[in-house]
């Protein structure tokens, strides 16, 4: 049985830049304490940027299997099931009744665990609904409406960044996100990769800033984040 590891600083840094199988290999110890370690320092994965999810993409969950689902969006099973769980969206169930006019009259009448209990189903599945339909609880504040997207407001989404835009037009950073990625603009702000993420252990962060055409404030937060210390 592989002995316990004693984890240091410099192995430390090496979590989450490369697979934990490979890391283990290198520590000569078992995969799972490498996942565990993982875990406990907050690291994620090493891999590529995950493709965002539009809300069409969003509209489809729970409405099949999440196997079929990832053959149709090209993701992963693992990806699909974590994004239903993410959106509090329950699993697919050949059974489970249709909602009828009736059903979706009782969204604007009760709360979520009275038509839950009503109903016979799941109160995450009330939810779901009513978020789908854009009804909101008896009692609460109507859920804003949002207005049609202009040509003049579309040929800016790109230039500057979500939260920027967002401000600018008074829409919400997520609607101007979700308008971006349903017209196929990528974003103005550069993703880190993992030969970026090795570089804050060689470079100081002003350098780094220089060499990437990032601003300082940037690396230090990547830095943080990863809790990578600067290098002396």
């Amino acid at each position: 049985m592989p002995q316990a590891i004693i984890w240091t600083a410099d192995e430390d840094r090496l979590l989450g830049t490369m697979t934990d199988q490979a890391l283990a290999q290198r520590l000569g110890c078992l995969r799972q304490r490498v996942t565990g370690r993982r875990h406990k320092r907050g690291i994620p994965p090493f891999g590529p940027a995950r493709r965002p999810w539009g809300w069409a993409e969003d509209e489809l969950l729970g409405t099949m299997p999440d196997k079929r689902l990832a053959r149709k969006l090209n993701r992963t099973v693992l990806a699909v099931f974590e994004r239903r769980v993410h959106k509090k969206i329950p699993v697919f169930d050949r059974q489970r009744r249709r909602w009828t006019a009736a059903d979706d009259k009782l969204l604007s009448e009760r709360p979520d665990a009275q038509i839950a209990m009503f109903l016979g189903i799941s109160r995450a599945a009330v939810s779901h609904r009513r978020r789908r339909l854009g009804i909101p609880e008896p009692g609460r504040k109507k859920v804003a409406v949002l207005l049609p997207w202009q040509p003049a407001e579309e040929a800016l989404l790109g230039t500057a960044s979500d939260l920027e835009l967002a401000r600018k037009l008074g829409r919400t950073i997520s609607n101007v996100r979700r308008r971006r990625i349903q017209l196929g603009r990528k974003s103005p702000l550069h993703h880190w990769t993992p030969e970026d993420d090795a570089l804050l252990v060689k470079m100081p962060d002003e350098a780094l800033a220089r060499r990437l055409g990032r601003t300082v404030s940037a690396v230090a937060s990547r830095r943080k984040r990863l809790r990578i210390p600067a290098p002396r």
